[in-house]
């Protein structure tokens, strides 16, 4: 058996370990949100969630550009988003395998509706954009 010395510092390797995962994960998020959301404005102007939105309703924009926004909307969170997401919302249940290259994901939509209603621990990082 450890003894409590060795014990305690175990689980301040795990606590530890467990908070940076995070924040690596959270900086690869947000990296991939800030990318989309620089694109986007650079094409359309105007704040980041409106730039986003434009792109997401620009029917000449790739597909995957276009799923990149919607994915990038549900992770900011912005309820300005939700009246084109819900819009393209056609609950049709899409069939494996998935290309985002060639139409727009539903289980996107879906998700980033859901992510948009919902609580976030990173949302709070979107305010640097």
């Amino acid at each position: 058996m450890l003894k409590k010395p060795k014990l305690e510092v175990a689980i301040w390797i795990m606590v530890i370990t467990v908070f940076v995962l995070y924040g690596i994960g959270a900086r690869l998020i947000f990296t991939g949100v800030q990318r989309s959301a620089q694109e986007a404005r650079g094409i359309y102007g105007g704040d980041h969630v409106g730039a986003l939105i434009a792109l997401v309703e620009d029917e000449s924009a790739s597909f995957e550009k276009r799923n990149s926004a919607i994915w990038a909307l549900g992770q900011i969170g912005s309820d300005r988003a939700l009246p084109t997401l819900r819009e393209l919302d056609t609950s049709e249940v899409q069939q494996p395998p998935y290309d985002s290259t060639q139409y727009i994901l539903q289980y996107s939509v879906e998700k980033s509706i859901k992510q948009i209603n919902s609580f976030s621990v990173t949302r709070w990082m979107y305010r640097f954009l």
